[in-house]
């Protein structure tokens, strides 16, 4: 997964009020103790959890998504076990072969969820646009386009457009002060003041029941 405290925030406590500084602390101490490792590839930071299929039961790896991550090499794992991670040369490899720009980013490839699906396809696109990438910020702010991908496409089945969903979206980001808001969150959220403003509806008083029998009866 992305690794840079901003990210790590925005996916394990994304309503609590905990500074990146602390999160980044909280890193440097899983790295020490061996848990994770973390790995910088063309600028960008990644972690990884060595034990985490080991403890994911009745994982099915062929219904998960491909990651957009680019891997560490499992090689590596097996000869720095027990390691101090801080005293390992880490070494990447790249699926594919495409080189980046002179002072760009390779972009990454859509999943499995995202393409071919134009309408999910502009809201990901006015979220990169709207957290600054790649303008203000190089990094692509969403960390996992499957899982975002999916929470639009549900909230797009239940009637939602792709405004309402974008401006929603964009209340909540504003809400956290510019950080990056998982789809997950607004799809739990949208619609929920409309229907909190919608008046009961006047139940009948026991004449007016009397007199619509009365009426049918005639």
């Amino acid at each position: 997964m992305f690794g840079d405290a901003q990210t790590v925030k925005s996916i394990v406590f994304p309503r609590r009020n905990i500074s990146h500084r602390k999160i980044e602390n909280y890193l440097t101490e899983l790295k020490k103790s061996g848990l994770i490792f973390r790995y910088s590839v063309n600028g960008n930071q990644y972690l990884l959890m060595k034990t985490f299929e080991k403890h994911q039961i009745g994982l099915n790896k062929k219904r998960e998504p491909q990651s957009q991550i680019p891997p560490y090499l499992q090689e590596e794992c097996r000869k720095t076990a027990g390691k101090n991670p801080a005293q390992v040369k880490v070494k990447v490899k790249v699926k594919d072969k495409v080189l980046p720009p002179k002072g760009g980013q390779r972009k990454a490839p859509p999943t499995k969820e995202t393409k071919g699906d134009p309408i999910v396809n502009e809201i990901f696109a006015e979220m990169r646009v709207h957290l600054g990438h790649p303008d203000k910020v190089s990094q692509d702010p969403i960390p996992s386009y499957g899982k975002e991908g999916q929470a639009i496409k549900r909230m797009l089945a239940r009637g939602f457009t792709r405004r309402a969903i974008v401006e929603c979206w964009k209340s909540k980001v504003s809400q956290r002060g510019g950080e990056f808001v998982s789809m997950v969150w607004v799809n739990e959220d949208i619609g929920k003041g409309e229907k909190q403003t919608r008046k009961p509806k006047d139940l009948s008083t026991e004449e007016e029941i009397a007199a619509s029998i009365k009426e049918v009866v005639t």
